[in-house]
């Protein structure tokens, strides 16, 4: 089949929004991207082992293309909901959501509304320091990660963060510190290692620092194991082509190979899950959709397959079965409606729906407690 393609213009009050989507025959994928102001900012990939057929592959792609515009357009509306709130942890929680979806300047916005609105948390200041760098302003990066570390130094994503800015401005020895104090903090973090060798070859190439490229050799290949032995997400064929790059000398090369591997981890899966449920929460109220929490049930599930030793995706699992159970709460509360539709003098069943409510209304405050 030849390539097929759906687009879409999505409106809004900070701008308008491009989505398209394409079948791609000769990648055997679907690729679906957003764009504003004529660049792509967001693409969701899915690969195809076979070739469905003709009319398969046309529903599969206007499938994809509808579920990627209903969580954008979640999280624009989202934006509305919150607009007049005081309590500022929504806009935090928002501001994580858009940047992870490449909206680096709406999450700024939002980052700064949670600031504004009086909240302590060094978080808002990594979406802040994340998401300048992702636009490439440095020196605002720079400094909403400072402020980030001024309020929770033993926080490593801030210090890796620092030293990816430090490693952007050729300060390669800054760098360094900063991704060792990562790492301090978090022996299990998995980019520090990755960024640390980016640093010690960068440093080599620009003969920044004598000290720092003694044993390039063993630096790059203990660093390099140690980050995929954490990682099992990061991009193989990209890890291979490096070494062999770096074992041929071809130093420039291969930090370039490095820098085209993504940041993809199973933490980062499991973080945004999490916040996609706690947006689920703040538009629907009390609803959970059923479907949505299965699929995060089993992408949570793999990655403690692949890693049984990730206590962040045990607690996220946790978290997500007492939203299951409270999915089956309201199924029972509604089982005990329809019997006393049925029978209105059922007594039994009077006293099993006023039991259920109560248990029904406190797993709804908890489930709110855990994401919060």
């Amino acid at each position: 089949m030849d390539s097929f393609e759906l687009r879409e213009e999505i409106k809004w009050v900070g701008g308008s929004y491009f989505l398209q989507t394409s079948y791609l025959p000769n990648e055997k994928q679907v690729r679906s991207a957003f764009f504003k102001d004529g660049n792509i900012f967001d693409t969701v990939l899915q690969e195809l082992e076979d070739e469905p057929s003709p009319a398969a592959l046309r529903e599969l792609t206007k499938e994809i293309h509808n579920h990627n515009r209903k969580k954008f357009q979640f999280l624009l509306d989202a934006g509305k909901k919150i607009k007049d709130m005081d309590d500022p942890v929504p806009h935090l929680k928002l501001a994580q959501a858009m940047a992870r979806r490449n909206l680096h300047a709406e999450a700024i916005r939002e980052a700064e509304k949670a600031i504004e609105k009086g909240i302590d948390d060094s978080r808002a200041y990594m979406v802040l320091g994340s998401s300048w760098y992702k636009l490439k302003d440095y020196k605002h990066a720079f400094e909403a990660i400072r402020k980030g570390i001024e309020i929770s130094s033993d926080y490593p994503d801030l210090h890796n963060m620092m030293g990816q800015i430090y490693l952007k401005q050729n300060m390669c020895r800054m760098a360094v510190e900063s991704f060792k104090r990562a790492i301090g903090l978090n022996l299990y973090f998995a980019q520090p290692y990755l960024n640390l060798v980016k640093a010690y070859i960068l440093n080599t190439v620009i003969k920044q620092d004598y000290e720092l490229s003694k044993n390039l050799s063993e630096k790059f290949n203990a660093n390099v194991e140690r980050s995929v032995q954490l990682n099992p997400f990061l991009d193989t064929e990209s890890i291979r082509r490096a070494r062999e790059l770096f074992n041929e000398e071809r130093l420039e090369e291969a930090l370039a190979e490095l820098n085209k591997i993504g940041e993809k981890s199973g933490r980062q899966v499991v973080d945004d899950v999490i916040l996609e449920l706690y947006l689920i929460l703040l538009q629907s109220g009390k609803e959970l959709p059923e479907t949505e929490i299965e699929k995060y049930l089993v992408k949570i599930q793999e990655i403690i397959d692949q890693n049984p030793t990730f206590a962040d995706a045990y607690n996220s699992l946790g978290i997500l079965y007492t939203a299951k159970c409270k999915i089956f709460m309201d199924r029972a509360g509604e089982a005990f409606g329809k019997a006393l539709e049925i029978n209105n003098d059922y007594s039994k069943a009077k006293k099993n729906q006023r039991l259920t409510e109560n248990d029904r209304e406190g797993i709804f405050i908890l489930l709110k407690a855990l994401l919060d």
